[in-house]
């Protein structure tokens, strides 16, 4: 299947065939690789190289997770299931469903870089191996994981001249060039050198430079490409002269603990830092306080008021990305990101420390990041809400970071502002186990200090947080406690009162009291209409209070709020709300018999969230276009999408959302003639959904039902009985395989299907509709296509037909004495 997420290398990779070798046939024979070494060996590179050359033996890919700017040891599940494309639902745990994922995959994961994570990387490998028997784990670190079969491979440097061979003395003349350059680390140091040096060449006078520079580095890859980097204002002499220096300090000044490999690859860093002007070198220490890297932009905001009016931010940078200290990453990019390479910023976070500017530096990082947080909230319900999500996504690995030093310096307030101010970023990119993490770490450390407005607006996104992962009694303790305190602080508290009683509203419908949903809502809404709050609080408010009367069965009470609620999302031009309203909208019609209406619904809402690239809440809002139409008699398209909703909802490992799609498909099986097939689905599907049951709408139990009683009038009741409890024996994975291989044609076809010599459902419609006098126009609105598709299908039926006329075709149609639409 091949790499399907690799950093793509933009130098050469030189030697390591050796290595390359040895790993690949461990790789064969033992399900975990470890290779370590110091950092700078060059580990990443080698594992892309290995992976690269095993890349097809694996039938679900070769995937590549960068650990490196995680730094919380709970989100590495979080962070491979992202990397794989998985996004499971907030109620179902990420463990639980990556290991679904991963139990009958064929694939090999790199993780790379696990030591600042070593314990939990430990616990995470042997958790996926001892349940994925398929699964394969290359990991770079600088120790060994330390787990039961692991294979443990370490990486040194390159090859290099051995210093007591006296055979390879370059003192003997040109002819042993040659012989110099078959090593690894010569190699790879003058095709760095010759990058910015084109005329450079190996002589018999550099030579012995040039082998110094291998020797004294260790042949550390990092190490010589950060050397090779300056041969543009030293001469090789002149670099292996600095680095003498450098390491005669570094060797006297070894500390104990510290691996000695490690000094080696710090004396090249050293050697960098100090050729740097100060300007430069105060810059980079303080670039390193961004975890993810920063653009030209965040970085001026960080750093106003530093520089001389001499200097610009912009030169330096780019100064330090041609010396090699900071990558500049701009493929695929409106705007450049520069970042720095893990071991750099260790480095530089170290000299920060020893500069005694960590503390401020960190201080300004925060307040950067809450103050962009602040910017960010009421874009996120907006029409450019997608560019901030996106941005919000690339930067995530900043807010982590600014929010576990709020943490750690006590600054809870700001912490919590920020997790506020992004709380609808967690909730729309399937974050919410995280952002519900760090509102509960910090809502534990605060004190009388804090004022109570924010501990109010924490609460009540904590219950919203709770309701989302399905924790419906901690959703309502936080909703109750965010209610008092938000009563207790009069006008003042009435916003935050509105966001509690909107969580307390959400958490009553999820335990299915929609009288209370109903009560509280109306309460939202009543205060929300005497509020200064924004017109998204109240459209979200009447989006909400309009499900709940549609659950209750208040049709004219849900459209009145739904009207509202679409056309201030249209004020607003929030295109996530008004797909929720169309999903609304649609589901009204649904239940009142307005199919057409209700697939026009689902259409838009479809378009507006395929446009987001929202898959969670496409998933669903598919699905119930699949039901709209299957009213409709378009059964091959509605086939179509509850086989797209089972896919997204596959990939986020949804369980309920699958089991609601399966529902869907043995719908489709029964009005398409396959009774027994349908009634053995819908009975898997209530078994899967009951292992994390909820609350059923009334109409859509009355709409399961109705299927269940066609099936039921369609067979034997003993025939009935055996296909349900054949059904609810049935395995998820065993349901899925079931409905994704159940033929087009039912078992026992229908008249009108046996009669279609060789027509789909969608041209025996369409030849029904015209045999019942319907002109082409009034075709595409009652099947909710265009006139021009009308056309092509009564194309394909003359053809099938071998007819030449509609009157042909209404003839064919009476002879068989068909008399009654399908569907």
């Amino acid at each position: 299947m091949g790499l399907l997420n690799f950093p793509v290398q933009l130098t050469s990779f030189i030697g390591r065939e050796r290595e390359i070798s040895d790993i690949q046939c461990l790789a064969g024979s033992a399900r975990l690789v470890t290779l370590t070494g110091v950092g700078g060996s060059g580990k990443t590179r080698l594992a892309i190289q290995v992976a690269n050359g095993l890349s097809n033996t694996f039938a679900d890919g070769v995937w590549f997770v960068e650990l490196a700017p995680l730094h919380e040891p709970e989100l590495i599940p979080q962070l491979v299931a992202h990397t794989l494309g998985l996004h499971p639902p907030a109620d179902q745990p990420v463990m639980e469903s990556l290991l679904f994922f991963l139990r009958t995959r064929q694939l090999m994961l790199v993780l790379d870089n696990c030591e600042h994570l070593s314990d939990a990387c430990a616990h995470f490998a042997r958790e996926l191996l001892s349940q994925a028997p398929e699964l394969r784990i290359l990991a770079t670190s600088r120790e060994a994981l330390a787990i039961p079969g692991e294979m443990i491979y370490p990486v040194s440097g390159l090859s290099r001249p051995d210093p007591k061979d006296e055979a390879l003395s370059v003192k003997r003349g040109a002819s042993h060039i040659q012989v110099l350059m078959d090593y690894e680390a010569v190699r790879l140091f003058v095709e760095r050198v010759r990058a910015i040096s084109p005329d450079f060449n190996l002589t018999p006078e550099n030579a012995q430079s040039v082998v110094e520079i291998c020797r004294r580095l260790d042949g550390l890859p990092l190490a010589l490409e950060l050397a090779g980097a300056r041969a543009n204002v030293l001469t090789v002499q002149q670099i292996a002269e600095r680095l003498e220096d450098r390491f005669t300090l570094l060797t006297s000044g070894m500390r104990r603990g510290i691996d000695p490999r490690h000094h080696t690859l710090r004396a090249a860093i050293d050697w960098s830092y100090d050729l740097l002007k100060v300007e430069e070198q105060a810059l980079l220490r303080r670039i390193s306080v961004f975890e993810a890297g920063c653009s030209l932009e965040l970085f001026e905001a960080l750093y106003s008021g530093e520089l001389p009016p001499e200097e610009s931010i912009l030169d330096l940078i780019t100064s330090l990305v041609n010396k090699s200290l900071v990558v500049a990453d701009t493929a695929g990019r409106a705007q450049v990101r520069y970042r720095l390479l893990e071991t750099i910023r260790e480095y530089l976070l170290e000299k920060l420390d020893q500069a005694g500017e960590a503390a401020t530096w960190r201080d300004r990082h925060l307040t950067l990041i809450l103050t962009r947080a602040e910017e960010a909230a009421p874009k996120l319900v907006g029409a450019y809400q997608q560019l901030w999500l996106n941005w919000l996504e690339e930067e995530k690995d900043n807010f982590r970071a600014a929010l576990a030093w709020a943490l750690e310096s006590g600054q809870i307030e700001t912490g919590l502002r920020i997790a506020i101010d992004i709380a609808r970023f967690w909730e729309i990119r399937g974050y919410i186990p995280e952002g519900m993490a760090w509102i509960e770490r910090l809502l534990a450390w605060t004190d009388d200090s804090l004022p109570l407005i924010v501990r109010a607006q924490a609460l009540v996104y904590a219950s919203f947080m709770a309701m989302f992962l399905g924790n419906t009694s901690a959703s309502s303790a936080y909703g109750k406690e965010a209610a008092t305190l938000a009563e207790g602080a009069g006008d003042e508290g009435n916003p935050v009162l509105i966001l509690a009683l909107s969580g307390l509203d959400s958490a009553a419908r999820m335990a299915g009291d929609y009288q209370t949903a109903f009560k509280h809502g109306e309460r939202v809404i009543q205060l929300l209409r005497a509020s200064p709050k924004p017109s998204f609080f109240l459209g979200m408010g009447l989006l909400a209070h309009g499900d709940v009367a549609l659950e209750l069965g208040a049709y004219d009470a849900a459209r009145a709020a739904l009207d509202e609620g679409l056309a201030l999302a249209r004020e607003d031009g929030d295109a996530f709300r008004m797909a929720h309203a169309f999903n609304s909208f649609g589901d009204l019609a649904r239940y009142q018999g307005n199919f057409a209406e209700a697939a026009n619904a689902y259409e838009k809402g479809v378009a507006l969230l395929r446009e987001l690239g929202a898959q969670h809440d496409l998933a669903a809002i598919v699905r119930n276009l699949g039901r709209a139409c299957l009213h409709l008699g378009d059964i091959e398209r509605a086939r179509a999408l509850f086989l797209e909703s089972l896919s997204l909802h596959q990939a986020e490992l949804n369980r309920p959302g699958m089991a609601e799609s399966l529902n869907g498909l043995a719908a489709a099986a029964i009005v398409g003639g396959m009774p027994t097939a349908g009634t053995r689905l819908f009975a898997a599907a209530e078994a899967i959904r009951g292992q994390r049951a909820g609350s059923v709408w009334p109409a859509k139990r009355m709409e399961v039902d109705r299927y269940l009683d066609q099936a039921r009038a369609r067979l034997p009741e003993a025939e009935f009985q055996s296909e349900q409890a054949a059904g609810r024996a049935m395995s998820l994975e065993q349901a899925i395989e079931y409905a994704r291989n159940l033929p087009l044609s039912p078992e026992v076809a229908p008249a009108s299907v046996a009669i279609s010599e060789g027509l789909t459902s969608r041209e025996q419609e369409i030849a029904e509709l015209i045999a019942k006098g319907s002109s082409n126009r009034e075709i595409a609105g009652r099947l909710v296509i265009s006139p021009r598709t009308v056309e092509k299908h009564i194309g394909n039926i003359l053809s099938k037909l071998g007819l030449t006329s509609r009157s042909q075709i209404v003839r064919w149609f009476m002879k068989r004495g068909v008399t009654q639409t399908s569907g």
